[in-house]
């Protein structure tokens, strides 16, 4: 399971600066508040002197399926207005520090489940979100068992490892050489009612068995 470092200006593991002061942090935290109707919070994932890759997570007091009700809508997220969108507050959160700023992994709770995005290229989630969003709606009703359950936590997303006859698995690795279709192949989900990670296939709107592999980034 990922997991959150202490706050980027209390840690002073892997690498962080503690001269290094981030401009427009608080802003930039208190937009995502209000664009996603939740309690944001913000925290070193990887740094140098160069750049800094954040760790974000959203706590939102919604069920999934109101969250997509709410995105279809255009009312959460703003992803509608491109002048306050997530790219844009990230952009001007950028353009105010020298370093360079990226975001390594963004984790958004629900009432009912928690979703996992991770960073496969430069700028990724930004670019990606709003289409991974539409595309967990298109898709809900087939990972949710045709809404009999709704899956507590879904990374995305996570990549083949191996596929044989007898085997099917599946892992989530650093960033690399990757592009956005990636998020849109496969994705790892956890349900109460399975004792373990259940792989849903995009392309084939279908859940299979598997394993799924965690590797440790730091």
């Amino acid at each position: 399971m990922p997991s959150f470092p202490d706050n980027f200006e209390n840690n002073s593991s892997g690498g962080f600066n503690l001269d290094m002061r981030l401009e427009g942090i608080e802003s930039f935290r208190k937009s995502l508040e209000k664009y996603f109707f939740s309690e944001a919070t913000v925290r070193n994932c990887a740094s140098n002197n160069l750049g800094v890759n954040l760790a974000v997570e959203l706590e939102c007091n919604l069920s999934l399926v109101e969250m997509l009700f709410h995105f279809n809508r255009g009312t959460w997220g703003n992803f509608s207005q491109s002048y306050s969108s997530f790219t844009a507050v990230l952009e001007k959160f950028r353009t105010e520090n020298l370093v360079s700023i990226d975001i390594e992994e963004l984790s958004i709770l629900f009432k009912d489940t928690r979703i996992i995005i991770n960073k496969i290229y430069e700028k990724s989630i930004p670019e990606q979100l709003e289409s991974i969003l539409g595309e967990m709606g298109k898709h809900y009703v087939h990972f949710s068992k045709g809404l009999s359950e709704t899956p507590y936590e879904i990374y995305v997303p996570v990549f083949e490892e191996d596929c044989s006859e007898s085997d099917f698995f599946l892992r989530t690795i650093e960033s690399g050489n990757h592009s956005q279709k990636d998020y849109f192949n496969y994705w790892g989900l956890y349900f109460e009612s399975e004792d373990d990670a259940i792989i849903y296939d995009l392309q084939a709107s279908h859940l299979e068995n598997g394993d799924l592999y965690m590797l440790n980034t730091d």
